[in-house]
């Protein structure tokens, strides 16, 4: 967690398909891609904001929301501010605990250096998924404009989101903008979410799809590689088939 992103290349991305500079009001909420991976010692997430740089003093907050097995739901946030080097410090820091899968009411946890081994590092050296595409609205006007992001590596222990997951348990993560602060709705979401799960100690990260993260979790395991899941799978389709004979069955009795 170094600010240098070399070491994320090849792990599972979330690119926010609403293309670039989708989100002009304001521009600086538009979110381009975030990933992550996980081991026993916990999270490792990556989150852009699309574009280098943010004029005029400005700030912008992004969330991770995070699904534990437990259904216990954390908030993850940080800044990017344009006048701060690095630009995503770890003061930003603040993890959240929802009171509801909602979380719409959140406790914090920890902010900054108060998050207990939680790393942070940011630069603006993140190479621009849509770089190669015509940009709508930009948003910047420097050389380097529609090129590179704004991005954050950050580091979570399992300890400050409820423990480590044991075997055959998933995690679920959801991406937001929040360009006025926490307390404001998401103003950007990405499409997809991310699923981790520990599979015997080994931990394998895939796309999940729907993001509400009350519905992720069914969508998640059935895209995982887990016998166990195909088998509940096949089962849930029986039993839904089965009503629906006896319902058809009923229906032709009367």
């Amino acid at each position: 967690i170094d600010g240098n992103f070399d070491d994320w290349i090849g792990k599972v991305s979330a690119i926010d398909s609403g293309g670039p500079d989708d989100e002009r009001s304001p521009s600086r909420a538009d979110i381009s891609e975030f990933r992550a991976d996980a081991d026993s010692k916990g999270l490792y997430l990556l989150k852009a904001w699309d574009d280098t740089a943010f004029g005029g003093g400005q700030e912008t907050t992004s969330g991770i929301t995070l699904q534990m097995p437990n259904k216990q739901y954390y908030r993850i946030y940080t800044t990017a501010q344009s006048k701060s080097q690095p630009p995503v410090p770890l003061s930003s820091l603040s993890i959240q605990i929802c009171l509801d899968a909602t979380c719409a009411k959140q406790k914090e946890i920890c902010s900054g250096t108060g998050c207990s081994n939680a790393l942070a590092g940011s630069g603006t050296t993140w190479k621009d998924p849509f770089a190669d595409i015509r940009k709508q609205a930009p948003d910047c006007s420097d050389k380097d404009c529609g090129m590179y992001d704004t991005a954050v590596e950050l580091f979570i222990p399992w300890d400050l989101v409820g423990g480590v997951p044991t075997s055959g348990e998933t995690v679920f993560l959801n991406f937001g903008s929040y360009p006025s602060g926490p307390a404001q709705a998401p103003k950007d979401d990405a499409v997809y979410g991310i699923a981790c799960q520990n599979i015997q100690d080994v931990w394998k990260c895939f796309l999940s799809k729907p993001t509400a993260v009350t519905l992720a979790s069914f969508h998640a395991r059935t895209e995982s590689n887990n016998a166990l899941v195909v088998v509940g799978v096949a089962m849930l389709v029986l039993s839904v088939a089965g009503l629906a004979v006896g319902w058809y069955t009923q229906t032709r009795a009367r």
